[in-house]
């Protein structure tokens, strides 16, 4: 082996080493870490490939790859922030108060095809009961505290910050807009 080449293989090691201690140790391999709980980069990927199954959906329209594993991540971390908030308010939400709500969408989904709607925006069908049970919460908060969409979005915001939302630099960074947003991508700082 060339001098040169190992000194190529020795540099991309010690850069991989460096990428990885940007990370601690609980983010390593996650895309996202709530409250201590990893959603993997695995997690991610196979429900963009179960998405990508459903009929109708496409990538491209959904604003590509990048943009669409920024949406999944954005609605798993809304959800498990939306639960909280339920669980902190003492908000009740049953399977059967979803059901209801879906029916009432379906009655007024384009030509009666919520499915066809649904996978169109990207949604499985858990992932569409979860959007409607945290709207659910949401009405149920509103309704409880006479909260409007700006406390809302601020009571969310805080919640986030205290569950301790760390997105995979990879994928974007977590704000007070409780989205994840485009990022560079990188974990290394540009040089000044």
């Amino acid at each position: 082996m060339s001098t040169i080449r190992r000194i190529v293989i020795a540099s991309l090691a010690a850069a991989s080493a460096v990428a990885l201690t940007a990370c601690d140790s609980e983010q390593i391999g996650s895309a996202v870490v709530i409250d201590g709980d990893r959603f993997t980069v695995d997690d991610l990927q196979n429900e963009v490939e179960h998405v990508q199954r459903l009929e109708g959906f496409d990538v491209e329209a959904a604003g590509g790859m990048p943009a669409f594993q920024r949406t999944l991540l954005t609605r798993h971390i809304q959800h498990q922030i939306f639960l909280r908030l339920a669980e902190d308010e003492d908000l009740e939400v049953t399977e059967a108060d979803i059901d209801d709500a879906i029916e009432g969408i379906a009655a007024q989904a384009p030509g009666g095809d919520l499915d066809a709607a649904i996978a169109q925006a990207g949604y499985t069908d858990a992932g569409f009961r979860a959007a409607v049970a945290d709207q659910l919460i949401a009405q149920s908060f509103a309704e409880e505290t006479g909260a409007d969409n700006a406390v809302l979005t601020q009571t969310l915001a805080d919640l986030g910050t205290e569950m301790g939302v760390e997105v995979n630099p990879r994928f974007g960074t977590w704000g007070d807009d409780i989205a994840v947003s485009a990022d560079t991508g990188s974990i290394s700082e540009p040089a000044s």
